[in-house]
């Protein structure tokens, strides 16, 4: 007895103990699928879609304020030195190739690929359901039934009718014969349901083609002098893209109006090739010159000194003699220095907020010292001193040069094609929709031929409602 009363307590405690298990295992699924749950209703959320459209707006703003990849030198046109090396550690002059707007992007992807999924049981129950007999469930689901009674035979009745059904929805009807009637059902624009799909799949495809430039193909800017010719490009992040040409500015010529504000300007560009010219065109903004898959725009304009006379002087200002600086190529210098004209800015703002006009970035190379840049103000000589020498601007050579914006983007008719979708879904989404009408051909209660007529559709229900009365207004001119 004790024996048997011993197995049973172990027997109830192994039960119990399973029990606490499968207890403990069901509340760690239920957690897990609620922690899933959380995160599949944060991608297919409406606050989602809305907040990234908000900052992707935003961000666009921006990017159209301050132009994208330009050269440094034209942004110390409009900003001061410190402003644009924060520019440049946010991201913001290259800001479609950072880290944080890859991610907004592909936040939204995610957002339309969950949305789409989500929808994706209820759109295609929509187009599925079809309910082919106009029964008495489905007529107290339809507005704008109405039931007709002629005196002519039901043959005749059936012809009629059905031609002028036939008229507004092309498609042949499905015929079913239930209950000694006739059900007439007609659908038409059942697959613009896919509407939503077609829309979400071209921003899809929109973003694959953006990927797909950005990794395959290139952006950059490039400065030509008048006269002369370029075979690479600066693209972002400094690589240079090797050109399988050349391109020559033949000239530059620029108008303005009289408040000095730029009227308009242009560029005579040729393509080179093997010696010879192949292509020549005058490009504006916005009319750029393209050549295998390469775009030239006009962009920019300006001038950079081709050289510049420089005063040398020591450090008791007496002058030690004066040296012509070609730009880019390294001159000697009294003492047995050497120096190098390689930076020009318009306008230099100094620290302090001051302006000091045009400045000179020079590098001094001294005998057994690493180089040395400085700069040279025409008009600020306290900044043109360093170690034993100090400098004067005596004269400045410059020669206009055009800036132009250098694109290849192979994705681009991926996007094109994409595009097309978009507007093709937003047309389908507002202006069509699934629509259905049932006829019932039968007989009345005095045998006289009756027919009953409705529809419904899942968009546009007004305008609907009113082409089913233009219909159904037909039906009663049929001769009785």
């Amino acid at each position: 007895m004790y024996r048997r009363q011993r197995m049973l307590l172990s027997f109830r405690s192994i039960i119990y103990h399973k029990g606490v298990l499968v207890a403990e295992e069901l509340r760690r699924e239920k957690t897990r699928a609620d922690f899933v749950d959380k995160i599949w209703g944060v991608f297919t959320s409406l606050k989602l879609v809305i907040t990234l459209l908000l900052v992707l707006s935003v961000l666009s703003v921006i990017g159209t304020v301050i132009e994208q990849n330009k050269p440094l030198q034209e942004y110390y046109r409009f900003f001061r030195p410190e402003t644009v090396a924060l520019f440049g550690r946010l991201g913001l002059l290259d800001m479609y190739h950072s880290w944080w707007f890859t991610a907004c992007l592909a936040l939204l992807a995610l957002n339309i690929i969950a949305c789409t999924m989500e929808r994706y049981t209820f759109i295609m129950r929509g187009m599925k359901k079809q309910g082919f007999v106009l029964d008495e469930k489905l007529q107290a689901g339809l507005t704008n039934l109405t039931k007709i009674k002629y005196s002519l035979p039901a043959e005749t009745v059936e012809s009629r009718v059905t031609a002028i059904a036939g008229k507004n929805f092309p498609a042949r009807p499905v015929v079913t014969e239930v209950e000694n009637a006739r059900h007439f059902f007609y659908e038409k624009g059942k697959y613009t349901r896919l509407a939503f799909f077609l829309t979400h799949l071209s921003v899809l495809v929109i973003f694959i083609g953006a990927i797909a430039g950005s990794l395959l193909g290139f952006k950059g800017y490039v400065n030509i002098n008048e006269g002369e010719l370029i075979s690479s490009v600066q693209a972002r992040q400094g690589e240079n893209k090797g050109l399988n040409f050349s391109v020559k500015c033949n000239s530059f010529n620029v108008d303005f109006y009289p408040n000095g504000a730029p009227k308009d300007y242009r560029s005579d560009l040729s393509v080179i090739r093997d010696g010879k010219e192949v292509a020549r065109k005058t490009i504006r903004v916005n009319d750029p010159l393209s050549y295998e898959g390469i775009t030239f725009y006009q962009s920019s304009y300006g001038k950079l000194p081709d050289e510049v006379t420089l005063e040398i002087k020591d450090k008791d200002g007496l002058s030690l003699g004066t040296v012509a600086a070609p730009f880019g190529r390294k001159v000697d210098i009294p003492g047995g220095a050497q120096i190098e004209l390689l930076d020009f800015r318009e306008d230099f703002h100094l620290s302090d907020g001051s302006e000091a006009g045009p400045v000179y970035g020079v590098n001094l190379y001294s005998p057994g010292a690493a180089p040395n840049g400085i700069w040279i103000s025409e008009t600020r000589p306290e900044m043109n001193r360093y170690g034993a020498y100090s400098f004067a601007v005596k004269g400045v050579k410059l020669r206009k040069y055009t800036g132009l914006q250098v694109n290849k983007d192979p994705g681009v008719w991926v996007v094109w094609t994409g595009c097309i979708m978009l507007v093709a879904g937003i047309m389908m989404a507002f202006f069509m929709s699934h629509k259905k009408f049932w006829i019932r051909i039968g007989k009345d209660k005095k045998g006289r031929v009756e027919v009953t007529a409705g529809g419904t559709a899942n968009k546009n229900k007004h305008a609907f409602a009113s082409e089913v009365e233009r219909v159904v207004e037909s039906f009663r001119e049929v001769s009785s």
